[in-house]
């Protein structure tokens, strides 16, 4: 099982699971925890050697490689527009039930840190970024990565993935790191300009086509800063 631990700072961790991150952020008298991963590892129980205090649950979206131990946590927290596509592929063990909503500027206060939500739709209908204005860091989900980012198949709007970069873009003046879910850590703003590049140059035609990594029904359209996994109707 390729997996390993990182502690980045004082109250802050990095579970890494065959390349996808969960995050825990310890406040005051609660922890966070962003995405549960494949399923695969025990997350609770890593989560708790690593904190005394009790864990809530947030999704930056609801792709399975992010839900996978979802089951250990109660309640979990998403944006309504997720909802739909976290029913349509419910993971093992989950009711909709223990679905909490957040709402686009709902502020998760821990104390020592507050995370400022965030809606980006696009990579998944509710999909949303966590802000830490006074760290200046981004929880960027899916969305700005230097890896293959998932771009065909249901719930998947590359109109509405650039206009959320572009939203996060023109904030780009409240944050200086950026942590993904996937690929390279921490990123900067100086990325977004140019996946925005890659995306107009993929809906434009500039982009050569390549097979998958493994088999799918799309293609792959690499660019300077990242690729694509998109399918043109």
């Amino acid at each position: 099982m390729d997996h390993h631990i990182t502690k980045v700072s004082e109250h802050f961790w990095i579970i890494e699971e065959n390349g996808v991150r969960s995050f825990l952020f310890e406040g005051d008298e609660r922890a966070m925890l962003i995405d549960t991963g494949f399923g695969t590892l025990p997350v609770r129980e890593m989560t708790a050697e690593l904190t005394d205090l009790p864990v809530f649950l947030v999704n930056t979206h609801t792709d399975k490689d992010h839900t996978g131990r979802n089951r250990d946590f109660r309640p979990v927290y998403m944006h309504p527009a997720e909802m739909e596509h976290y029913k349509n592929a419910l993971p093992e063990g989950c009711a909709m039930d223990a679905v909490r909503p957040l709402w686009e500027g709902d502020i998760l206060d821990l104390g020592f840190w507050k995370f400022e939500v965030i809606l980006t739709p696009g990579h998944t209908p509710g999909s949303i970024m966590l802000l830490e204005r006074q760290r200046r860091m981004l929880i960027s989900g899916d969305t700005i990565q230097d890896g293959e980012i998932f771009m065909f198949g249901a719930g998947r709007n590359m109109q509405a993935f650039q206009e959320s970069l572009r939203k996060i873009e023109a904030m780009s003046d409240a944050f200086d790191s950026i942590w993904p879910s996937h690929g390279s850590y921490p990123l900067t703003a100086e990325l977004i300009p140019r996946i925005l590049q890659g995306a107009e140059d993929l809906l434009a035609g500039r982009l050569s086509e390549q097979e998958p990594p493994w088999p799918m029904p799309c293609k792959k359209y690499a660019f300077d800063a990242a690729a694509f996994l998109y399918h043109f109707e």
